[in-house]
């Protein structure tokens, strides 16, 4: 049984264990570290994910325990082809946090080949990157300014059933539109608010193994609405929410459990998803270039490109949500 939490609430408890599992529309969780008993060794993640139907760009930066990372690949979707990259560092090299709070902050990195630059503001997000030599072939820039829409978010918060000091606490918010530019090499692309959509994925966390995470995403616009898709793996204890959910018009849809049959070691095939009785009835069928999966590999994250066949049936909706040759993207990481 899946638990809405509709009031605010500390992630913590004074004993360091999560109390308040389950799921919300808006970011109730107060996400208070110096609480936890394993503050410290907590993980974070921020994503993003921008696309306006021409060019996809996959933005992620990972504090992970021991290492640090940033993550870039820039698909080209009507020419085909992805350009991938990322330098990994020992965490005690890194003295900055990613921001805690998504109305200010700011995250500052530089090395030799590297300079990435990450703003939060109350209207939005400022993201601006220089990558000398990127994939090994070209330079890669970006001056990307986000702004923020009206509209909910996925917001769940999973314990560990055994020990509920550790802790997944998950924000996934397609709630973004992107102006601005990404130049590779002597190709430009120009992206504006009206044709461009962008996600936010922050995670935070505390896990006792690590964990192998599959999700298909979505961010288009169906018959003159936005819909936004997220089908996720199971980390934590799920039994009071999942991750598993759909948009349109910054509505969020909740889905139950689904079953996913895929081949994780033939990418270039398709993935099935299924769930309840004819609910929800997806394939993903990857892009393929050359024969090849079109498709990006950095570190222990892998990206596949692709498009999705099929329904949603929702009750909520006046009639089956067609999602036929809408663009996606499957992620797949280990953390």
């Amino acid at each position: 049984m899946q638990h809405e939490i509709t009031q605010p609430c500390m992630v913590f408890e004074k004993n360091g264990e999560v109390m308040n599992a389950g799921w919300s529309r808006k970011a109730v969780f107060c996400y208070n570290e110096p609480m936890s008993r394993l503050s410290g060794k907590h993980g974070e993640r921020d994503c993003y994910f921008i696309n306006n139907g021409e060019v996809s760009l996959y933005l992620s930066v990972e504090n992970l325990g021991l290492e640090f990372a940033i993550k870039i690949a820039v698909a080209d979707l009507k020419r085909g082809g992805v350009i991938s990259d990322f330098v990994v560092k020992k965490i005690n090299l890194i003295k900055s946090k990613l921001p805690e709070s998504g109305t200010n902050g700011e995250f500052l990195y530089t090395d030799k080949r590297v300079q990435l630059q990450m703003t939060n503001t109350p209207q939005g997000r400022f993201l601006k990157c220089d990558f000398i030599d990127f994939g090994g072939i070209k330079n890669l820039y970006f001056n990307l300014t986000l702004k923020k829409m009206v509209g909910e978010s996925l917001n769940e918060l999973a314990p560990f059933e055994r020990n509920r000091k550790y802790f997944y606490l998950k924000r996934f918010a397609p709630k973004f539109v992107a102006s601005g530019v990404i130049r590779v090499g002597g190709i430009e692309y120009n992206l504006n608010e009206n044709t461009s959509r962008v996600y936010f994925d922050w995670t935070r966390f505390a896990k006792p193994r690590r964990h192998n995470y599959q999700r298909l995403s979505a961010d288009c616009v169906i018959g003159g609405k936005r819909v936004s898709l997220c089908l996720a793996s199971r980390v934590g204890d799920n039994r009071y929410g999942n991750e598993n959910c759909f948009f349109t018009d910054g509505r969020l849809h909740k889905l139950g459990n689904i079953n996913v049959k895929g081949n994780t070691g033939r990418l270039d095939r398709p993935f099935f998803f299924r769930g309840g009785i004819s609910a929800v009835d997806i394939m993903f069928k990857p892009f393929k270039v050359g024969g090849q999966a079109m498709m990006s590999k950095m570190d222990t994250t892998v990206i596949v490109f692709g498009r999705l066949y099929g329904e949603i049936n929702y009750v909520e909706l006046d009639g089956p949500l067609t999602l036929d040759n809408a663009q996606a993207h499957l992620i797949f990481s280990e953390f």
